[in-house]
């Protein structure tokens, strides 16, 4: 049996930012750890223009095709069929090509942002859409969760409601 004291002590984060020696960081908000841009003193912004060069658009092309022409479905382990024709009819219903294809930007920028558009039927609130949105509207706060840079909070950005973004990432760490 582990004590009440043992168990807090197990428990709970020791080694956070809050805690650690670690000052290359200040404020509310994570700056962008991408070292080419700090270096530069850029914005993500460079990599988008990037993307206007022939090369580099090809390649980019070329991988988001593979990425398309991968086999998708539903597995349905335990589910009962009802569930799996109800989860399927949804995503039947949404613009897959595209989602996917604007998700797969997150090995570009780190992480792209994508906001769940939701709407009623019936009893159920089922996604209508999901649409990426640029990356450089964001920031993380040192908790690691999202925040949309608004003109209202320009500096430790908005809160995100839960199940409104989905933030598919680029090899995420603690530090990234």
């Amino acid at each position: 049996m582990v004590s009440t004291d043992m168990a807090k002590l197990i428990t709970e984060e020791i080694a956070s930012r809050s805690r650690s020696l670690d000052f290359s960081w200040s404020g509310l908000l994570l700056p962008n750890p991408d070292p080419i841009l700090r270096m530069q003193g850029q914005h993500m912004r460079v990599y988008r223009d990037l993307r206007a060069d022939a090369h580099v658009g090809g390649c980019i092309r070329r991988r988001k095709s593979a990425v398309a022409a991968l086999e998708a479905g539903i597995d349905r382990r335990l589910a009962p069929a009802r569930v799996a024709k109800s989860v399927e009819a949804m995503l039947a219903d949404l613009p897959m090509d595209r989602i996917v294809g604007e998700a797969t930007d997150a090995a570009l920028y780190g992480f792209q942002p994508m906001e769940v558009m939701w709407a009623a039927r019936g009893a159920q609130w089922v996604p209508e859409d999901v649409v990426g949105k640029p990356a450089e509207w964001f920031a993380f706060d040192t908790d690691n969760r999202l925040r949309f840079l608004s003109r209202e909070q320009m500096l430790q950005g908005e809160e995100i409601p839960d199940r409104k973004f989905l933030l598919p990432r680029q090899e995420p760490t603690y530090l990234n």
